[in-house]
């Protein structure tokens, strides 16, 4: 969750976008105050505002408004809201991206492209939640036997993206290893998934040392949990999970049940002591 400081310093002047950054900012003081409700009207209030004047808003700003709306919305239970509004957001992202690919700077293209794809795998985590889980395509176990969803139904099943380069990843796993250690017991099955990423593309040798990197990084940290490494993008691609690191939580029955977020937050933790709970 953001905090004030992060965003009032953009909230100068009176223009559009001053006024957005001053909603957000009073958002955020709502939600910390425990009043969710002030804090979704407050930000729809803010994306009607935005709509008004598509082009005197950052574009960076308009996804902040989104990823915090919808996070509001996820955490009220208003799933369809959410949907609706990440679908009409979609449209938008990439009308903006396709302006600043035919005009913009290098950088302002590069920019454009990763708030685009941010906005994309939003709508695609709120598509998946309620739905059967994706089925997992992994080239290569380092650690375990091969793994599917369909051979683990029965139990909860919490995939962890990540990549080797990524320090937040780094900092999830005493996380879920003692999420390990204290679930295993009641069903939990954890399984750590990356990707080729610096031989994404190339030789069978480059490829072999980048999962002989993989299996020292597993071993130097002891993972107690199955780590497997898909080909390329299309497994981070079917659950929005371009953004690292990304938990997934599908319960006994094969149902995404939580994957917005980054699974240390007071839902995921609320929704994943739920899937333990239940039968399959």
């Amino acid at each position: 969750m953001e905090t004030v400081q992060e965003v009032a310093f953009e909230s100068t002047g009176s223009g559009p976008q001053a006024r957005l950054m001053l909603r957000l900012e009073r958002a955020i003081e709502l939600r910390g105050a425990g009043d969710v409700d002030g804090a979704t009207s407050e930000l729809e209030r803010a994306l009607e505002e935005a709509r008004r004047t598509p082009y005197e808003i950052k574009f960076q700003t308009r996804v902040r408004l989104t990823t915090m709306l919808t996070g509001s919305y996820l955490a009220v239970g208003k799933i369809e809201q959410a949907r609706e509004m990440l679908a009409e957001e979609s449209v938008y992202a990439e009308k903006i991206f396709e302006l600043i690919q035919a005009t913009g700077s290098v950088a302002e293209k590069r920019m454009a492209n990763a708030d685009r794809i941010q906005i994309r795998d939003l709508a695609i985590q709120l598509s998946i939640m309620g739905q059967p889980a994706p089925e997992i395509e992994v080239a290569r176990w380092v650690n375990a036997e091969p793994h599917s969803l369909a051979d683990l139904r029965g139990q909860v099943v919490l995939l962890e993206f990540w990549a080797t380069w990524c320090k937040p990843c780094h900092e999830m796993f005493p996380k879920l290893k003692a999420l390990h250690d204290e679930h295993t017991e009641r069903g939990l099955k954890i399984l750590a998934l990356t990707r080729h990423y610096m031989a994404y593309g190339g030789s069978q040798t480059a490829r072999e040392d980048e999962l002989e990197m993989i299996r020292q990084f597993v071993a130097e940290r002891a993972l107690p949990f199955p780590v497997g490494v898909a080909e390329n993008e299309r497994l981070q691609t079917l659950y929005g999970a371009t953004g690292l690191p990304a938990v997934a939580l599908i319960d006994r029955r094969g149902t995404v049940r939580y994957r917005f977020g980054g699974g240390t937050d007071a839902l995921f933790h609320q929704i994943l002591k739920e899937c333990l709970a239940e039968t399959a």
